[in-house]
Formats: C-alpha cells, sequence, structure tokens
C-alpha cells in the first residue's frame, strides 16, 4: 500500500491550514527534524557560501521571507513525491512532543494547542490509503505517534519467535501463568528473539545488532544457513533476500528461515491424530506486530506420499488437502501467506529473478520503499 499523491497534497494543505507549522522551532531545525535527508541534499543557489538545502532554507525563509511553506514542501522538497517511508517518518515527526504548537487569540497571547488536533487532521485522509497515525507510546505523559496498517493482521502480542531451528526443540513452561517458555532440549540448535517489536516490524539490522549482542560461535547468517538443511531451493531464496539486504543498509524487513508457528510437544507416532498439518514454517517477516507474513518453499512433500516399495511419490489428494486446510487456518489468523512451489526455483537464475520480483511486490504492498 502506498500514500497516493493526492492524500499527502490533502495532507499538507490542511496542517497549513491549522498553521503554526513549526511550532517553536526555527524553520531549518523544523526540517531537520521531519525530514533529515535534507541535511545531505545539495544547495539550489550557491551564492553566500551555501552548500546544503539547510542553507537554502535559513537564507529564504529565516533571514528573508521569500518562500512560503507551500513552497518549501511541495517544490522544494517535493513531498508528493518522496518515498513512502520518509513520508512515514514526516507525520510522525510532525506530531513528535518536541514540536511544541500554539495559536494566537484577539488579545495576541499565545495559546497552546495540542498536536493531537494535527494528528486527527492528518488521519482524516491517511485513512483512505489503508493507515492510520495512532499513538504508540508516551514521553512526559504526550502521546507518541506511529504510521500503522491499517490492513486486518493477527491478534494478540507477539512474545517469542523461535527460529533458525533445524531440529524440533523440547520446550516446557517454566511460568505457566506468563506463558514463559523454556527451550530444555536442542537449545543450541534454535534462536529465540524475545524482544518488543516496535511499530514497523523487525528490520535485518535489528536483527543482526540482537544478535551480536548474544553470545554465539557462528556468525547469524551461516546459523541461520545451517537451519535450511539441503533444500536448495530454500538456500536460493534466501540468499536472494541476502543479496537485497547487502545494498540497503539492513533497513528492509527481517527474513526469518525455519520458525516454529505451531508447537506439538509430542511426535506425531506418539498421536492418534495429527494436531497441526505443519509446525515449522520455511519463512517468516514481521512488518508490524499484526502484519506477519509467511513464505512457504512447498516442496514435493507438500503434495505427494513416497512409496517406499517404488522409491517413488505419487500424488495424493489427502496430502494437497491437508496443505489447503493449514493455508486457510492461517489466512483466517490473519497472516498473509505466499507459496512457491519448490519447481519454480530450479533455475537459479530464474529463480532469482522470481523472488527479487517477489519482493519487490511485496514490499510495496507493505508501503516499504527499496
Amino acid at each position: 500500500m502506498s500514500i497516493q499523491e493526492s492524500t499527502r497534497q490533502m495532507i499538507i494543505d490542511e496542517l497549513l491550514m491549522i498553521g503554526c507549522v513549526t511550532g517553536q522551532m526555527e524553520i531549518a531545525e523544523f526540517v531537520r527534524k521531519v525530514y533529515p535527508k535534507a541535511n545531505n541534499l545539495p544547495t539550489t543557489d550557491h551564492r553566500f557560501g551555501m552548500t546544503t538545502a539547510i542553507d537554502d532554507i535559513r537564507q529564504h525563509m529565516e533571514r528573508n521571507d521569500d518562500w512560503s511553506f507551500e513552497k518549501l514542501f511541495y517544490s522544494y522538497l517535493d513531498f508528493l513525491k518522496i518515498n513512502d517511508e520518509d513520508f512515514k517518518y514526516f507525520l510522525t515527526q510532525y506530531v513528535h512532543p518536541s514540536i511544541r504548537r500554539f495559536q494566537i487569540n484577539d488579545k495576541l497571547e499565545e495559546i497552546p494547542f495540542s498536536n493531537s488536533v494535527c494528528a486527527e487532521a492528518i488521519n482524516k485522509y491517511l485513512t483512505s490509503d489503508g493507515y492510520e497515525l495512532r499513538q504508540t507510546d508516551t514521553i512526559a505523559n504526550m502521546p507518541i505517534y506511529s504510521v500503522v496498517s491499517l490492513a486486518p493482521g493477527v491478534n494478540g502480542q507477539l512474545k517469542n519467535i523461535i527460529f533458525a531451528s533445524k531440529y524440533k526443540p523440547e520446550i516446557v513452561l517454566s511460568d505457566a501463568l506468563n506463558n514463559d517458555v523454556t527451550i530444555v532440549n536442542n537449545a543450541d540448535q534454535c534462536l529465540v528473539y524475545d524482544e518488543p517489536i516496535g511499530a514497523h516490524g523487525i528490520t535485518w539490522k535489528e536483527l543482526q545488532d540482537w544478535y551480536d549482542n548474544g553470545l554465539y560461535e557462528l556468525d547469524m547468517v551461516t546459523f541461520m544457513k545451517n537451519s535450511l538443511g539441503d533444500s536448495q531451493m530454500e538456500r536460493l531464496f534466501f540468499d536472494t533476500y541476502l543479496e537485497m539486504v547487502a545494498g540497503k543498509e539492513g533497513k528492509i524487513p527481517a527474513l526469518f528461515p525455519q520458525v516454529w508457528l505451531y508447537y506439538d510437544p509430542k511426535l506425531q507416532k506418539d498421536r492418534i491424530k495429527k494436531i497441526f498439518e505443519h509446525q515449522r514454517m520455511d519463512f517468516l517477516m514481521l512488518f508490524s506486530e499484526s502484519q506477519r507474513v509467511v513464505i512457504e518453499i512447498d516442496g514435493v512433500q507438500h503434495y505427494a506420499e513416497y512409496v517406499e516399495g517404488n522409491k517413488k511419490h505419487y500424488a495424493s489428494v489427502n496430502k494437497y488437502a491437508d496443505m489447503m486446510v493449514a493455508q486457510r487456518e492461517m489466512s483466517l489468523a490473519g497472516y498473509d501467506v505466499y507459496r512457491f512451489g519448490a519447481k519454480e526455483l530450479y533455475n537459479p537464475a530464474i529463480g532469482k529473478r522470481k523472488v527479487c520480483a517477489f519482493f519487490d511486490a511485496l514490499f510495496a504492498k507493505y508501503g516499504i520503499s527499496v
């Protein structure tokens, strides 16, 4: 989901009508806060020794008064065309408590007003594009807002992500009242992410920083790849993702391999009836705590039975039906589920193109600029 130009223009127009755009801040200081990239934009006016966009803004809006805010936002900074992540950042910083706004009454007195007024004005238009400016925290009893997706997602608080698991861990409840889990066997064969999830989900850099603070002998990528076993198709998918991450400074959502979405403490042989068709997912991405994406690379075991006597796989309507049940259950629970047929990735060159196209489309859907 992207924020349309028309939506951006209506938001900015509304904020300009409310007034007191920069609050108590100087204009250049305000721009640095809401749009940090302005620090690195080159000047369009090389007079007076100016070198950056911030110099331009000081010259034309502080020392002189020959630029309007319309010119600043629409023409100079081009807020109708900047990427979605930068525009979302602008919105969250616009209503940050560090900017204190006021109005002038008939007696020329400054009367403070809450940034919630601006947040309501933003939401009047932002919700039409599937987003909302929502309070997610406080500082000094004042609200901090984040841009969150209005698309339906998974209910509940995400507490543990058990991933990069080559072998099934043995899990017990160390505190049943608090639902705290402890891995008592194969703990060294998996990772457990238990940090709070931000409004934006978890980026690759955040995951890497978390891992680097732990005491692990292997680097994170090697640990993750070991969990993929001999699946060349999953490795191709993961390697293609890593190539994309390399050029994005780790700012795109993290890709968790081999994640336990469901968990039955017993082995299937100890069950009369299978409880879960599939417990461990191939990959997981989090775009927020509720926006969870599951990606499966479906090999032959997903739709065929292996006959030992013939040493062959045969198509199984039962296997396929079970997979469809699992798909529906995940989708109804709010997970966004995508499946690749392993054969799509047999040819490495074609497979990489398909994976790249998939990630481009997925990030565009969730408003992530890459």
